[in-house]
């Protein structure tokens, strides 16, 4: 009597046994990128109707890419407010830090493999 076997199971299995993957199932060698940009907002203390008032992009602040509780890897954004990061293929958490006085965060999770991903993070600039 044959029993169905998980192809997943096998497919996995495999990687882990020949040494292509490890514990969590990434697989080893691969990288992927994620790429984005950090602002900042609200950036004029009154907004009034007619007169656009947008986030503005935050040069030098940090971005990492958290797995868990460990950082997997790390950036300052340019003068832009973009930034580039390249990462093992998995689920990360990627936050960015405001710069200056007012240190807010802003993070997103995502998951890195083939495509690309690209995000915008938007932290607090403490204008009330």
């Amino acid at each position: 009597m044959v029993e169905h076997v998980d192809l997943a199971l096998v497919v996995a299995a495999t990687l882990l046994l020949c040494g292509c993957a490890d514990e969590s199932g990434r697989v080893q060698g691969h990288t992927g990128v994620v790429t984005g940009h950090v602002l900042t907002g609200p950036v004029c203390p009154v907004e009034r109707v007619g007169q656009q008032c947008p986030p503005r992009p935050v040069p030098s602040a940090t971005v990492v890419a958290l797995d868990g509780d460990g950082v997997r890897g790390s950036t300052l954004t340019d003068t832009a407010g973009a930034f580039r990061l390249a990462l093992p293929d998995g689920r990360y958490v990627i936050r960015a830090t405001n710069v200056g006085g007012y240190a807010s965060t802003a993070s997103e999770a995502v998951l890195v493999s083939d495509n690309p991903v690209q995000i915008t993070l938007i932290v607090d600039s403490g204008i009330r």
